[in-house]
């Protein structure tokens, strides 16, 4: 019977070591996205906890990190009772976290204390839980059940930890856990994610861990193997804060057609979603207060039961949505002038246009800014369409330009979706067609033989 439940065990480190290692290098690949979820739940309206916003980056990293560090001791059977502490501990945590956030009433309002006086406020309702990213949005009540998933095949692992039951893989083990391992997130990379680095990052990490183990006698042995494998997680960390995320799965991506992830349902053919109005109505005879929607409006209001029975208090009510369909994925895109009127359909007309993308001037990295500038006088010779995106208030954009001779034109566009164009302040963004070919950040700003190569004549 024990030799049974020990399989199971073993079956249960191999599927919750794997996925948290997806979910940690999912994170680690896109730590500022993941710091932006970190910062909605930071916000007065959610968990109220805006002193730890300005550190959102650091909890992130060491969230992402920590999950692939527990991931891989879990496969090759490290600190077992520590491992398996922490990894409960987590998955309470995300599991609170992701129920809290499905059962946040969206109309609905909280108190705060500001400055010792409670004041009331809206909600505000993280929509998801960021906990694959980008890359498989997940409703709150979906990311809840995965963590209760998760948690359930942990509780085995608990036990086996407490009692004695593994610790260090044997031989055998190790080619089976590993082999498992492999294959799962190769299947769940190749399926779910369209991407194949994170088998090739797990055979790293638990090549790593086994070379030390072989290495490194002694009662420090597993702490040497959890440090080496830190070093493969912290170094694909800065590699990609450096930098831009090795895989990108937003809308703007390289390929991606900006013009296609603007249509709306209509104009795809398919069905959208369905919204309708809370109307508050009161029963004339108990004076309770009741909401019909405007959806089902129509189909009630003549019944005679509803005309004598009921009362019109308010037409006024919440919006709510009825039904889900297709939504664009990009809605909040735009380049306006100082006039108010938007030159972005000319830019994503046919032809080949360079974007320079700053969110905020005042924080930008300016000492990219002479590439920047060169690269845009460059293609402006070529005949392309130039032009700066920013959310910063004219008068400081009218001093950047004159400060760094940036002499092509700058539009306003909304800051969040700047942040989704591309992480990096700041950045540029080649266009042809209204399909991205490329994206760089600020440390890799291209020249002008780099993007002409990936213009098509």
């Amino acid at each position: 019977m024990r030799s049974i439940l020990l399989t199971l065990v073993h079956f249960c480190r191999m599927v919750v070591g794997s996925l948290l290692v997806i979910s940690g290098l999912i994170k680690s690949n896109d730590a500022r996205g993941f710091m932006y979820k970190l910062e909605e739940y930071f916000e007065p309206g959610a968990l109220n906890l805006e002193a730890w916003a300005p550190y959102a980056l650091e909890l992130g990293i060491t969230a992402s990190v920590g999950e692939i560090l527990l991931g891989v001791a879990l496969l090759v059977g490290a600190l077992p009772r520590l491992t398996t502490a922490l990894t409960t501990v987590l998955l309470l945590f995300f599991g609170w976290l992701t129920f809290y956030t499905h059962s946040c009433d969206p109309f609905g309002m909280k108190t705060i204390v500001v400055d010792g006086v409670a004041t009331e406020i809206a909600n505000q309702c993280v929509l998801a839980c960021g906990c694959f990213g980008n890359a498989i949005p997940l409703t709150p009540w979906e990311s809840f059940l995965k963590d209760v998933f998760l948690l359930v095949l942990t509780l085995p692992i608990l036990w086996a930890a407490w009692t004695g039951g593994f610790g260090l893989n044997d031989r055998r083990r190790a080619t089976v856990l590993y082999t498992g391992a492999l294959l799962s997130t190769w299947l769940f990379g190749d399926q779910m994610l369209e991407w194949g680095f994170p088998v090739l990052f797990l055979a790293g990490a638990l090549l790593i861990a086994e070379m030390i183990r072989r290495r490194v006698g002694g009662r420090w042995r597993e702490y040497a193997m959890a440090g080496g494998v830190l070093l493969l997680a912290v170094g694909f960390q800065s590699a990609t804060l450096r930098h831009l995320p090795l895989k990108d799965y937003r809308p703007y991506a390289a390929g991606q057609s900006i013009v296609d992830n603007r249509k709306t349902a209509d104009e795809l053919g398919v069905a959208g979603p369905v919204y309708a109005t809370e109307y508050a109505y009161r029963n004339v005879i108990s004076g309770a207060d009741t909401i019909v929607l405007s959806s089902d409006y129509i189909k009630i209001y003549n019944e005679p039961w509803f005309k004598s029975g009921y009362e019109l208090v308010s037409f006024d009510g919440a919006e709510v949505k009825v039904s889900d369909g297709y939504e664009p994925l990009i809605s909040d895109l735009d380049m306006m002038d100082a006039q108010g009127f938007s030159h972005l359909e000319s830019f994503l007309g046919e032809g080949v246009s360079l974007w320079h993308i700053s969110k905020d001037l005042g924080e930008a990295h300016t000492c990219a800014q002479p590439a920047i500038t060169g690269l845009c006088a460059e293609a402006e010779k070529l005949g392309w369409r130039v032009a700066g995106l920013t959310a910063s208030m004219a008068e400081e954009v009218e001093e950047y330009r004159f400060d760094y001779q940036a002499a092509y034109p700058f539009y306003t566009t909304d800051p969040t979706e700047l942040k989704i164009v591309i992480r990096s302040n700041p950045g540029v963004v080649l266009i042809q067609n209204g399909v991205v070919l490329g994206k760089w950040g600020w440390r890799d700003v291209p020249t002008i033989v780099d993007l002409r190569a990936l213009v098509s004549p």
